[in-house]
């Protein structure tokens, strides 16, 4: 399995080799660089992508390690830090001595001959030529000097950037590309030279990074200034975001926002949103149904209602006109109320001569004071219930005897055994005991 390892230096920033051994981070690998073969520190290990596996070219962008730290290398990269120090030290001495300005950052001493890479920082070209001759009668060795800019310094000493992450120079950056102000003004963002710029004091290189996207995507939308006319108003478009396809327009008191598409039929004329007509068959109790078996449904279910009802009706139509009698009788074959009825002898409506002893009808009349000839009924006083005086009742009474004041007179009391009845006297003495 192929593997690429990033192994950073300060001359070069972080170049990434291929292997097939088993490597961690941390382990030291002996590599190849452009200025010599040195030891270095693994510090990110990766798959090759797929695009990067198809690259004819792959061995060279990723060339092989040349071998896996012996103990022999290991010895020699600790010794060389300890020398390192050193030889900054004295060569910043002399940078001083001959009044340059520059700041000695490391040196890195090669494996295979006696050389030793020296890098610096200067904010302007630094001719320093009269520093070498010095360095070599001093070290011994071949001295070569790498000038490195703001942005390497921030690699080597890392940090955080803006966005929460370690910066990008430091963590996957090979080499560093050119930045320009008209990527953050293609990108329509705000151009605050301090919010845009890393700790290295430069425009940020993450500005690259989607300025191809925009790039072709910028055209496709209008400039900011397009005048249109929109709902009786003239609009002018004062905002762009490609990300979520919006642009606003401001008409001098109110914005609106628009996509590409309606942008694109307000400008011929047409409304904003594009008219959808509505439904015809839509089935209300099921909602939206994009099969269509909801509606087949619900016709289906109102069929079979219409034709029970129809059959309800049909069966009530034929039931009545068979058992609807000719003159105003009832159904079960029994006389109407408007039906005429014989009035014979003993029959209620038949007249007093023809009723037996008068009453109007067949039983004996008990209940009536009267008789229907207009005597006096003697058995009304028999049939009426005899109410004790046990009870504590008031005595039956024939009906218009009462006085409107509750009293009743003696004379029209019928039963008599109440007035020789003693009374009892309710109320207690005063001596018995309560």
């Amino acid at each position: 399995m192929t593997l690429l390892l990033g192994v950073p230096f300060d001359f070069q920033g972080m170049s990434y080799y291929q292997t097939n051994k088993e490597i961690q981070v941390g382990d030291l690998v002996v590599v190849t660089t452009e200025h010599g073969t040195f030891v270095g520190h693994v510090a990110k290990v990766r798959t090759p992508s797929e695009e990067e596996s198809k690259k004819e070219n792959f061995d060279v962008l990723f060339p092989r390690i040349d071998r896996i730290a012996t103990f022999q290398d290991k010895a020699f990269e600790e010794n060389g830090r300890t020398r390192a120090k050193e030889v900054v030290q004295k060569t910043q001495a002399q940078a001083n001595s001959l009044k340059l300005d520059m700041k000695i950052l490391n040196a890195y001493f090669a494996v295979n001959e006696p050389k030793v890479l020296i890098t610096f920082a200067a904010d302007q070209r630094v001719d320093f030529r009269e520093l070498v001759r010095i360095l070599n009668g001093l070290f011994h060795m071949k001295v070569e000097f790498r000038q490195v800019g703001p942005r390497d310094q921030a690699r080597i000493a890392g940090g955080i950037g803006p966005c929460g992450l370690p910066l990008c120079c430091s963590s996957f950056l090979t080499k560093f590309d050119i930045i320009s102000i008209s990527m953050a003004k293609n990108q329509l963002l705000a151009l605050n030279i301090p919010k845009l710029s890393g700790q290295c004091g430069k425009l940020m290189c993450c500005l690259k990074f989607e300025n191809d996207a925009y790039s072709a995507l910028r055209p496709l939308y209008p400039k900011i200034g397009t005048k249109f006319a929109y709902r009786s108003s003239t609009y002018a478009v004062t905002g762009l975001n490609l990300l979520t396809d919006t642009i606003t327009a401001y008409n001098g008191e109110n914005y609106e926002n628009f996509t590409k598409e309606e942008f694109e039929r307000v400008k011929q004329g047409l409304p904003k949103e594009k008219e959808v007509p509505l439904s015809q068959n839509r089935d209300i109790n099921s909602g939206v149904d994009l099969s269509g078996k909801g509606i087949q449904d619900t016709k289906r279910r109102i069929a079979q209602i219409q034709q029970s009802e129809d059959r309800r009706q049909a069966s009530l139509s034929q039931h009545g006109a068979s058992s609807r009698p000719a003159h105003g009788g009832k159904p079960n074959g029994r006389p109407g109320r408007n039906a005429q009825r014989p009035a014979g002898k003993g029959h209620p409506n038949a007249p007093y001569a023809q009723r037996p002893n008068g009453n109007p009808s067949n039983r004996p009349n008990n209940g009536n004071r009267r008789n229907g000839n207009g005597t006096p009924n003697p058995n009304y006083r028999n049939s009426q219930p005899h109410n004790s005086h046990s009870n504590g009742r008031t005595p039956f009474l024939p009906s218009g005897h009462a006085s409107s004041s509750g009293y009743i007179k003696v004379s029209d009391i019928q039963d008599r055994s109440v007035l020789e009845r003693p009374v009892k006297n309710n109320k207690k003495d005063g001596n018995d005991p309560k």
